[in-house]
């Protein structure tokens, strides 16, 4: 086991059966349409004058103080995401498959200019009261929620997806209806207004969400993208737990602490770990990059990676072997469209083609958010790059 292996989160690319069953004309329409965002979108930055990157920075000046996050997600709405193009094609398929659906669908999906926009709508309406309505929670949701949290959210969307075991699962319906990923967003919300030491508020949310979807997620707790979360039989997470990326959390799953330390209490999951119903990890121990902690196990102690562990207490049973698609691709081809490259794998350079642009609008927001004096001089590079 060599400890600089990599994880790469199965959780990447969600391609809806929708797609895998148009004809060949139909499939490369979409496919042109979603690279011709891409390209469309370089295109224009590479076209923006120094009056109108003068100008821009004007508008962003005068905007960030009262909205200082609203400008980015703007801007992130023009990326072409592959995901939000699938969720709402199986929208309007299952308008024609179910037409008594069609003020769901067309109130949260059809009319919502991108996916952090439905979630929003959906979890503001699932968890409104009467101290806090959904026209509140909605703006409260899109006003917190920063880009790096749209990218983890995005993991979270595919996750639900792809991992769930129901034959019918389609990102539409992780979308609408799969409580995890709710909770997960709320939990997203509620850490935001944690690091703003608005703990009353973030308290709130958490108090609305263990009652509504039986998940207990402290604020405090550091989560990563990619993660499915099942909270049919509730779930608790502590305060000074961190989950990394591609984690699969099961109902009934507690990371919690032993009630004898006080601080840093509670465990560190790595990546790719995979936690059965009813098990339970509690202190601060660290459970290894994809390990396996099976139904109803107790763990107290470290796990390593790639270990399949049970019991009570549990112990080392066995390890996973590693195989090759568990690796980061080091090998894939910058140029684009190959010719033996298949519908996953052009689905995959989508993906990764957004994901990239993505991340360059959030080392800008982070850039911009922390104060320093070249973060407009890099907003104009991102603009001409």
């Amino acid at each position: 086991q060599d400890e600089g292996w990599q994880f790469r989160s199965p959780s990447h690319a969600y391609v809806s059966q929708l797609v895998r069953d148009m004809n060949a004309k139909e499939l490369e329409a979409f496919l042109s349409g979603q690279r011709q965002g891409i390209s469309t979108n370089k295109n224009a930055r590479n076209q923006s004058s120094t009056q109108q990157t003068l100008e821009t920075r004007k508008t962003y000046s005068d905007t960030y103080i009262d909205e200082p996050y609203r400008q980015f997600r703007l801007l992130r709405r023009r990326l072409p995401d592959p995901l939000w193009s699938q969720i709402r094609l199986e929208a309007e398929h299952a308008l024609t498959l179910e037409p008594d659906a069609g003020p769901q669908l067309y109130q949260h999906v059809l009319r919502q200019p991108s996916l952090m926009d439905a979630l929003a709508s959906i979890i503001s309406h699932e968890i409104e009261t009467e101290l806090m309505p959904a026209t509140a929670l909605q703006t409260l949701v899109l006003d917190q929620l920063r880009l790096s949290d749209d990218k983890n959210i995005h993991m979270d969307v595919v996750a639900s997806a792809i991992r769930s075991p129901s034959e019918d699962s389609t990102a539409l319906n992780a979308l609408l209806f799969h409580q995890g990923l709710h909770a997960l967003v709320c939990y997203r919300v509620g850490h935001r207004l944690w690091q703003q030491g608005r703990t009353g508020l973030a308290y709130y949310m958490q108090s609305t969400v263990s009652s509504r979807y039986s998940a207990d997620i402290h604020p405090a707790c550091e989560m990563e993208g990619g993660i499915y979360l099942s909270v049919g039989g509730g779930v608790v997470i502590g305060e000074t737990a961190r989950v990394r990326q591609g984690v699969t959390i099961l109902q009934g799953v507690t990371l919690g602490g032993t009630g004898k330390e006080v601080g840093d209490r509670h465990p560190k999951v790595g990546d790719g770990v995979i936690l059965h119903c009813g098990a339970t990890v509690l202190g601060n121990i660290g459970v290894g990059k994809g390990a396996v902690v099976t139904a109803k196990s107790i763990v107290t102690k470290e796990v390593p990676d790639l270990a399949r562990v049970s019991g009570v207490p549990a112990t080392v049973k066995s390890y996973r072997e590693l195989k090759k698609e568990g690796f980061e691709d080091d090998d894939n081809d910058d140029e684009g469209h190959v010719e033996d490259c298949d519908l996953d794998c052009e689905m995959r350079k989508l993906y990764e083609g957004y994901l990239d642009e993505l991340e360059a609008l959030v080392e800008m927001e982070e850039c911009i958010g922390s104060g320093k004096n070249d973060c407009w001089d890099r907003l104009s590079e991102l603009h001409n790059s």
